[in-house]
């Protein structure tokens, strides 16, 4: 399984919505997500909108377009906790452990767009949601 790909984000939610210790830890995240993925490989960013209702993974829609496309632009938009961009290896660097998203936003690599109060209110959510991708093993 490749990463941001389709079956990828399937078997997140596949295990978003049955780990009893995921879902204890992300009770709490009842939002709308929205993420940029730029220069995914085969030329393409990719957007992902994840729901999340307490925790589970409501819905989560996945979709490309040629890059670079106009979703590089997107800014915040209240019907969403936040967007976030980055570039596809960069992202795959957080994914990996080499690089926090702290990180990378610090260096300009991985922009984050929305209320930061609202979000830094969700983090122990976005964490653990976070800890339950990178469980997800898949090739980069």
């Amino acid at each position: 399984m490749r990463y941001q790909t389709q079956e990828w984000v399937d078997a997140i939610v596949e295990k978003a919505n049955t780990d009893p210790e995921y879902q204890k830890k992300a009770k709490t995240l009842t939002v709308k997500q929205r993420s940029v993925i730029t220069d995914a490989p085969g030329g393409v960013d990719i957007l992902l909108i994840w729901e999340f209702q307490e925790g589970k993974v409501a819905k989560a829609t996945r979709q490309e377009k040629p890059a670079p496309s106009e979703w590089r632009n997107l800014g915040r938009d209240d019907q969403y906790i936040s967007t976030t961009i980055g570039a596809y290896q960069n992202l795959a660097k957080i994914a990996r452990g080499e690089l926090t998203s702290q990180a990378a936003m610090a260096k300009g690599l991985y922009t984050l767009h929305g209320d930061m109060l609202k979000v830094m209110a969700k983090m122990g959510g976005f964490n653990a949601f976070g800890a339950l991708v990178a469980s997800i093993k898949c090739d980069y």
